[in-house]
């Protein structure tokens, strides 16, 4: 049978993604996005090791020291940024000390650790949403 458009089955207008961003089955997930502001391909062993490169190891640390739970992880990009996939409900953003301010903090706290090589006194943590939902919360 040809393809049209005015049958029931067969429309293309009966598939519709919802204009949400809720997940309906488990968690809502966030994202967390480091900027190393510098290269920082060089830190991915694990702190055990005796390399002085565990940065982004250490940095997935600090984030779940903070309360959140990392349920994935990116890769790091060309632009110096490496991400983080989060329970959404673990992060406080209403308080005046959320906890992303905190975990910048403390993640520009690690430069002065002796596992990381790369410079990271200025990197930023930014919550990365796919969307929020607002009224239908």
């Amino acid at each position: 049978m040809a393809y049209t458009g005015t049958l029931v089955a067969g429309g293309h207008g009966n598939f519709k993604s919802p204009n949400l961003a809720k997940e309906h089955e488990g968690v809502e997930v966030d994202f967390i996005t480091c900027d190393f502001l510098a290269s920082a391909t060089a830190e991915v062993t694990h702190p055990y090791a005796a390399a002085n490169t565990a940065g982004i190891h250490m940095i997935g640390e600090v984030i779940q020291n903070h309360g959140v739970n990392i349920l994935g992880n990116g890769l790091l990009t060309a632009a110096h940024e490496y991400t983080w996939m989060i329970r959404r409900d673990s992060l406080d953003t209403v308080s005046t000390t959320t906890t992303m301010a905190a975990i910048q903090t403390a993640i520009q706290a690690l430069n002065s650790n002796s596992k990381i090589t790369v410079t990271i006194s200025s990197a930023t943590a930014a919550d990365r949403d796919m969307g929020k939902l607002s009224a239908m919360a």
